[in-house]
């Protein structure tokens, strides 16, 4: 790169320049694999503390924001400074990367790594030189970082240390020509970085250059961050926190868990106030009971005064919960079973999973939700129901299991007949199950017929819709007549009333809807 020889040589001199040529290959040969690996080293080093320093960078302006978002007219202004940096740094930032990858590009083809790390010709000395400074690409970048190292000691003008930030900035980022080893004039910025440099050493600078900005990006937001005088805490006891989603992971699922570096002031503890209580723990524990089953929320503030200004400064805080029975499997599978025709009751839970985090489905028939862990499920098919649970667990979707349930045909009700007593309580009446129980004429003929279930294990509702009642005449011959609905007749309540003690009374085709429709009798009973 530093053009041809205005003397023509001679065959001697040709050949001397050939053998000089032909032994610096030769000692490259030994030293040039180590010298790359060497830069390859530097560089990745150099990527590993870009990548510090953004994830630095993005937690100081979350802080940044967090800070603008309580308090906007104190911080905004110091935001949007710390913004513009951002955007500067970026830009400059981005310049050198898109550098980097054009020179590795232009060496290794259309092929090449487009984050400019594994490179193939590493040892290529012709490509910085031609895009860095045949191409002029040298000299706007030059242009690029003092317009940025000027912008950069602009931040702390007002700062009683700015001279030494000049002084810093200045060398971090000096563009000044380089001196030479011989007693040359010192050689310009951009020859002297590009001119016959092997392609590693260049992306190795260029990295070197990214990372400087990374850090006087850092630099700046911390300093503007300083300025704005809040959440400047002193503290005396730093220590380790992990803090877990959950302590109970799912098979299948991940344990997940902040672990983080706590920083507190002993001498200076803060009032917490939870659910709108101060907590009297000193070391902040809070314990609750448990409530109800389902998602609770707690919610509440840290008061901690202002170090500068005294002042009481609030911030709030708000974290969920979930409340699961406590669960243990003891299935009769016996039992397993589900009515046709029937709104059979399920529970459905999870542990660890509150009902609302749960996806609930079933096969052979439909389920309706009902809250609080509670569904519906209406068979359609003889063949058998079952009901399939899982849970969303960090975004896969996990099966907590599956159950199925014989369908059977609901069981018939028992017909009652229901009147209420002296004292007003309702009484249902079946002279084969309720022996001690006896009722009177009068009870009689006020009563009405019912069906219903006589152990309550199954509550369904059934409605009387006709009945045929029938009376002995005292010649061993029956008096019948029909019913419709429920009640009795007029003219049934008064044989009720005019019978003789010892008649006996029979009720029969009872025809019953709801539920489950079918015709019943009830047993035979002589009236008291």
């Amino acid at each position: 790169m530093s053009g041809a020889k205005n003397c023509p040589e001679t065959p001697r001199q040709k050949m001397i320049a050939m053998m000089y040529l032909v032994l610096t290959a030769m000692l490259a040969l030994n030293v040039s694999a180590d010298i790359l690996k060497g830069f390859n080293m530097v560089n990745r080093g150099l990527l590993t503390s870009i990548r510090s320093n953004d994830e630095r960078n993005k937690d100081l302006m979350a802080s940044f924001e967090e800070l603008n978002e309580r308090y906007p007219d104190k911080i905004g202004e110091w935001l949007r400074k710390a913004q513009e940096v951002e955007t500067k740094s970026n830009e400059l930032f981005n310049y050198m990367q898109d550098f980097k990858y054009q020179i590795v590009r232009m060496a290794d083809g259309k092929k090449a790594d487009t984050i400019a790390v594994n490179i193939k010709k590493q040892d290529d000395t012709n490509v910085a030189g031609i895009y860095g400074i045949n191409n002029g690409n040298g000299k706007i970048l030059k242009g690029k970082i003092d317009e940025y190292r000027e912008y950069i000691k602009g931040i702390y003008k007002d700062d009683v240390n700015n001279e030494k930030k000049n002084v810093e900035y200045d060398r971090v980022f000096s563009t000044v020509p380089v001196p030479t080893t011989d007693k040359a004039a010192p050689m310009d910025w951009v020859t002297a970085n590009f001119e016959s440099m092997p392609l590693a050493a260049t992306v190795t600078m260029l990295s070197k250059y990214q990372s400087d900005v990374r850090q006087a990006q850092t630099e700046a937001i911390q300093y503007l961050k300083s300025r704005t005088d809040a959440g400047d805490y002193r503290v005396n006891e730093v220590f380790a926190e992990v803090i877990p989603e959950s302590k109970n992971v799912v098979q299948g699922g991940q344990y997940k868990a902040r672990i983080i570096l706590a920083a507190r002031d002993t001498n200076a503890r803060p009032d917490i106030f939870v659910n709108g209580s101060l907590l009297n723990d000193v070391h902040g524990m809070f314990a609750t009971g448990s409530g109800g089953i389902g998602t609770h929320e707690i919610s509440g503030r840290i008061v901690l005064k202002d170090p500068i200004t005294g002042a009481a400064k609030d911030y709030p805080f708000k974290r969920e919960y979930s409340v699961v029975p406590p669960s243990t499997t003891i299935a009769n599978i016996d039992m397993n079973v589900v009515y046709m025709g029937y709104a059979n009751k399920l529970s459905i839970s999870a542990p660890g999973f509150s009902s609302d985090k749960l996806s609930i489905s079933a096969t052979g028939g439909k389920l309706e939700a009902q809250g609080n862990g509670m569904y519906v499920c209406r068979p359609s098919s003889y063949d058998g129901v079952t009901i399939n649970v899982s849970a969303n667990v960090d975004g896969k979707t996990i099966s907590m299991g599956s159950q199925k349930f014989r369908v059977r045909t609901l069981p018939d009700p028992t017909i009652f007949i229901r009147y209420k007593d002296a004292n007003g309580n309702q009484v249902l009446y079946n002279p084969d199950k309720t022996t001690n129980v006896r009722p009177t004429r009068q009870n009689l003929a006020s009563a009405d017929v019912v069906a219903e279930y006589e152990d309550g294990l199954l509550q369904a509702t059934f409605n009387i819709q006709s009945f045929t009642f029938s009376i002995s005449d005292g010649r061993e011959g029956l008096t019948s007549s029909p019913s419709s609905g429920k009640n009795f007749t007029e003219a049934q309540q008064g044989i009720f009333r005019k019978a003789k003690s010892g008649t006996y009374v029979i009720l029969e085709k009872i025809k019953v809807t709801g539920a489950k429709t079918t015709t019943l009798s009830y047993p035979r009973f002589n009236l008291p």
